[in-house]
């Protein structure tokens, strides 16, 4: 069984090169099944660094194509702060399509209420004059009438 070689340690024992002795038992187990990754940009950096083609067309003082650190670190500060300018200019972008967004939805909506104003106007507008005073006052429903409100006979509370 793959569990037979597992040693379980007492809280707060010192550790004796655990790290690396996982790390050899991870090792063992993939070479034990043969457990290969499959993913090309994998495969290519493996092949690429391998052939060791790209040390060819560099000069033998030189630190990854650069005369000196300072030129290569020079280069690095360069790329991030252009990649920075990048990220400050998707982030403007983002914002403003969030700004456009919002603002289509709010005029979407403003849409939507004005057609429910329209439709509810016009049910309103068509019906007939008589019909409007047979209508139930709105405050039936809870006992309150005209004739006692003229009375003054309900409560508020």
């Amino acid at each position: 069984m793959f569990f037979s070689h597992l040693k379980f340690k007492e809280l707060g024992e010192e550790e004796s090169n655990s790290d690396e002795e996982n790390l050899d038992s991870v090792k063992a187990l993939t070479a034990k099944l043969k457990l290969q990754t499959r993913r090309p940009s994998y495969l290519e950096w493996k092949d690429r660094v391998q052939s060791q083609s790209w040390r060819n067309g560099l000069e033998e003082g030189s630190i990854c194509g650069f005369p000196t650190i300072d030129d290569a670190l020079e280069w690095l500060r360069k790329e991030l702060m252009d990649m920075q300018a990048l990220d400050h200019q998707l982030a403007r972008q983002l914002m403003r399509l969030r700004g456009q967004i919002h603002r289509l939805k709010v005029e979407q909506a403003c849409h939507q209420h004005k057609e429910m104003l329209d439709d509810d106007s016009d049910l309103l507008c068509n019906i007939p004059p008589k019909a409007a005073f047979l209508l139930s006052t709105p405050l039936k429903h809870i006992g309150v009438t005209r004739m006692n409100i003229n009375s003054r006979r309900f409560s508020l509370c």
